[in-house]
């Protein structure tokens, strides 16, 4: 009976270890993107804007794609910027019943989201 406490103990230990090491990749993984998560925040707040002050909201079945640099050049958006890090990106708006759905998408030397196309 001895023998299986002290295998108890170990796998205890083993899984405590294990869980505490995904922990942390966890909350690492998701501080890394966060800063990225705010770009793609800020674009569809630029496209928002932008959207608003053009009139160009789509109709149902059709999308508007906005890229970053007509967002830049137009003045809805300063930079799409990660500390050093340049971004390139576009804003998606769509028209889902009587609701605009928008969506960002950036791409970065570190992070692309997910479905970016271009």
């Amino acid at each position: 009976m001895d023998k299986m406490k002290k295998v108890f103990i170990v796998w205890a230990v083993f899984l405590i270890l294990i869980f505490t090491m995904l922990t942390a990749f966890g909350f690492f993984y998701k501080n890394k993107i966060s800063n990225y998560r705010k770009l793609e925040e800020k674009i569809v707040d630029a496209e928002k804007k932008y959207v608003d002050a053009k009139f160009l909201y789509p109709t149902e079945g059709n999308r508007l794609l906005t890229d970053s640099t007509e967002l830049i050049e137009n003045g809805f958006l300063d930079h799409l910027q990660n500390g050093n890090e340049t971004c390139d990106g576009y804003a998606e708006v769509t028209m889902k019943g009587k609701v605009y759905q928008y969506k960002g998408y950036i791409k970065c030397e570190k992070y692309k989201t997910k479905n970016y196309k271009k």
